[in-house]
């Protein structure tokens, strides 16, 4: 954990520093800013790429249509050569579409460690079995002990940062004479309520858009299909010439259509119980419709953990301030993210999605 704790706090400590010439560095204005302003520095360095993360989603779902086309011109051929040129095709698509399937995950795996070691370093500056006094005279990552002091001395609206819910009542004796459990109440449970409705405001914006923008991709894949089965480009009920020359009538289905795909109308065919997925793009879909579910399940229950951190887990006050702070920067990062990439990437149904998709 120290792995991911001290470069935490030294981020802190530098902010603190330099808050120092503007306040009293023994301050809660000093302390409450510097992990604000940690806040700040994490979400500024993961900017770029969080911005990539959403540009390359949004453009992976604006070449749905051209992956389908690439599907169906595949979905005869199961010769290891023919899936291996097929894979060749799908990243050149990826490659002149300038995206990265994978583009998502850095955020991501920047943030929880920078989390976990926060956690652990406002934690660790009063460590559980140890007194006040033992603890100011320990370090604490890149704090010494002298900050380390002046951090259990800093408080907000009365009450210390260091403080949590279920701090033992000694504890809050030495950390600040006076102090009873309902002034740490009347902070705590207002802050981490907010703290988890924010966190559940973003996530069901989230889902929101992608469900929508899953919508709309799917909508813009079945006019693929039905341009194929059409024999080209539909406009207005017409098939348009390509290249031009009118494209070949598409011969009749029958009911004896060896692929069911198909009934004597060009109708699709209800799959036969037990039928087995015709190809990759059944099991992708299966699969995304198992992922939409697990991130529902999370919308409703992840914006309970901070509340449910703060009493079990032993959730200081700071914590509460780092959680909320960043869960109101992503709000108002995905605002500004949305009117940038409505001008840099407009997206029209044919492409596969409304300028709303994927924020």
């Amino acid at each position: 954990m120290d792995l991911f704790a001290y470069p935490v706090s030294l981020v802190m400590k530098f902010w603190h520093w330099v808050l120092s010439f503007v306040v009293d560095g023994n301050s809660g204005l000093a302390w409450v800013g510097s992990v604000l302003l940690l806040v700040v520095t994490v979400r500024l360095l993961l900017m770029r790429s969080m911005y990539r993360q959403q540009y390359s989603m949004r453009k992976m779902a604006q070449i749905a249509p051209k992956m389908k086309e690439l599907q169906n011109k595949y979905k005869d051929r199961k010769s290891p050569e023919d899936r291996q040129e097929q894979a060749k095709e799908m990243q050149a698509l990826y490659a002149d579409a300038g995206v990265n399937p994978a583009a998502g995950c850095l955020p991501l795996l920047v943030q929880i460690p920078v989390f976990l070691g926060l956690y652990y370093v406002l934690l660790n500056f009063s460590p559980p079995g140890k007194s006040i006094e033992e603890a100011s005279t320990m370090t604490n990552g890149a704090f010494d002990p002298e900050q380390v002091a002046s951090f259990l001395n800093a408080e907000i609206f009365g009450v210390p940062l260091a403080s949590y819910i279920r701090m033992p009542q000694e504890v809050m004796d030495s950390l600040h004479p006076g102090l009873v459990r309902e002034d740490i109440l009347m902070l705590a449970v207002p802050l981490f309520v907010l703290a988890g409705i924010a966190t559940f405001i973003n996530m069901w914006n989230s889902f929101r858009r992608q469900k929508a923008a899953k919508a709309a991709e799917q909508e813009a894949i079945a006019q693929v299909d039905a341009d194929e089965r059409a024999g080209g480009p539909v406009v207005d009920g017409e098939v348009v010439e390509v290249d031009g020359e009118k494209p070949a009538a598409p011969t009749p289905a029958t009911t004896d259509d060896p692929d069911g795909d198909v009934d004597a109308d060009g109708k699709p065919i209800a799959a036969k119980p037990g039928d087995k997925p015709q190809d990759f793009q059944s099991m992708a879909e299966s699969m995304t419709e198992s992922m939409n579910q697990s991130m529902k399940i999370m919308m409703y229950l992840f914006p309970f953990f901070p509340i449910v951190g703060a009493y079990f887990f032993n959730f200081p006050i700071a914590i509460g301030l780092y959680w909320l702070t960043n869960n109101i920067w992503t709000a108002v990062q995905s605002h500004f993210f949305m009117e940038k990439l409505e001008k840099e990437l407009p997206m029209s149904s044919r492409e596969g999605l409304p300028p709303s998709a994927f924020m």
